[in-house]
């Protein structure tokens, strides 16, 4: 019994000192080893990655494309009123040597009128310097009423002879004399002395030369002023003439298309009758102005009927005269002028309203009117009405004034966006 008792003891003891599965091992390590991290708490936000952003290229803005002068100008006249637009084809004159009268400055400012003509009247040739300063502060006078910012193309009709209108230095060779001596560059010099004289004086348009021709100069109403009886002496002196003026600075106006030398007439007091074809024409008349067109500046018709070319309208109200053959025939791109308005061979055609609507209608750009201001308010009042009435459309307007501020810019270096 004791033996029994004895074992179960060693027994007891035995299972004690087993080792079960889930009694920890502890390990006693060789070296040191370092301390475990602390974990981030389980809540903490994990950081996003930094990422650097794509480069988007930028598109360089596209280039407005440049424009020429013509559609530059163009863009400006769009910008124009139809008033503004009405003034422009309109040259009138005044009476007065040293200031404008009160009735054509209100003329001037109410109408926009871009341009004006000076007459002997206006010029005081006596004075000591031969009336070029007294003119000058005249120009000055009617370039201070100007309103717009346009200048004015600001005229007179030097040619030489008999029509001077200054006292000059030095005698100033009639047409005809210049035609006699045949010499190209003298004529070339006195007409460029011309202009230097006339911008001097505030001028920057002379009206001239005379390209008129004759068989017989001394039976024309226009004697002297025609340069010969030979068409091609005619062009040649004529060009020569055009081309002194624009070496002095002064835009050359020729005259008197298509030509006053077949009739005896003056169409001051009358109007003129020519009994000749459009071919017979070609031949002798209109031999001159296709020397000299491609270098002029612009053109005055005349107030002549010829009737087996265009039976029932003058040449100045004839679009058969100024689109059909001006501007088609000879390709004429500058200012095409009528003859003063004030005019017995306008008048007794038709009345003032409707002359300046057929002008415009025909083709032309730049009524001329003297000093009566009765006359230049009738044109007025035909444009404005016409213009109103659709009769001349906005774009026939627009063609006009293109070609007169064209010219405004060479006589006088504006730029109508010289302020943006």
């Amino acid at each position: 019994m004791k033996r029994v008792c004895y074992l179960l003891l060693i027994a007891i003891l035995l299972f004690g000192c087993v080792r079960t599965a889930e009694d920890p091992v502890v390990l006693l390590p060789t070296e040191a080893a370092s301390p475990a991290p602390t974990p981030a708490p389980t809540d903490a936000p994990t950081p996003e990655p930094t990422i650097e952003p794509t480069a988007v290229p930028t598109e360089a803005p596209t280039p407005e494309p440049t424009r020429s002068p013509e559609e530059r100008l163009y863009a400006y006249i769009a910008g124009m009123t139809t008033e503004e637009k009405i003034g422009q084809l309109c040259m009138f004159g005044f009476s007065g040597t040293h200031t404008i009268s009160s009735e054509f400055r209100s003329i001037l400012a109410e109408y926009d009128i871009g341009s004006v003509i000076l007459y002997g009247q206006n010029i005081e040739r006596t004075n000591a310097d031969g009336g070029f300063s007294q003119c000058k502060k005249l120009s000055d006078s009617v370039n201070e009423a100007n309103r717009s910012s346009i200048p004015l193309l600001i005229s007179t009709d030097v040619e030489g002879g008999s029509v001077t209108r200054f006292k000059w230095k030095k005698s100033l060779l009639s047409a005809r004399s210049l035609g006699k001596k045949n010499d190209p560059d003298l004529a070339e010099e006195q007409f460029k002395t011309i202009a230097e004289g006339l911008l001097r004086a505030g001028i920057n348009t002379d009206l001239a030369p005379c390209l008129d021709v004759s068989v017989s100069p001394e039976k024309s109403f226009l004697n002297k002023r025609i340069i010969s009886a030979d068409a091609s002496r005619a062009g040649r002196i004529g060009a020569a003439c055009t081309d002194g003026l624009h070496e002095g600075g002064c835009l050359s106006i020729v005259k008197h298309f298509p030509g006053h030398g077949a009739t005896t007439v003056d169409s001051h007091e009358d109007t003129p009758m020519v009994h000749k074809t459009l071919d017979e024409l070609y031949e002798y008349e209109l031999v001159p102005f296709s020397e000299v067109l491609p270098s002029a500046d612009g053109v005055m018709v005349a107030h002549i009927l010829y009737p087996y070319i265009d039976e029932k309208r003058i040449a100045s109200q004839s679009e058969v005269f100024i689109t059909d053959v001006l501007r088609g025939q000879f390709g004429f791109e500058g200012i095409v002028m009528s003859d003063d308005f004030r005019m017995a061979g306008l008048r007794r055609q038709t009345t003032l309203n409707r002359a300046a609507v057929q002008f415009i209608l025909a083709g032309g750009d730049l009524i001329l009117c003297g000093a009566n201001h009765s006359y230049q308010r009738q044109i007025l009042e035909g444009l404005y009405a016409a213009v109103e009435d659709g009769t001349i459309t906005e774009q026939r307007l627009d063609e006009s004034v293109y070609r007169i501020l064209s010219a405004k810019q060479r006589a006088t270096g504006w730029d109508p966006f010289e302020n943006g």
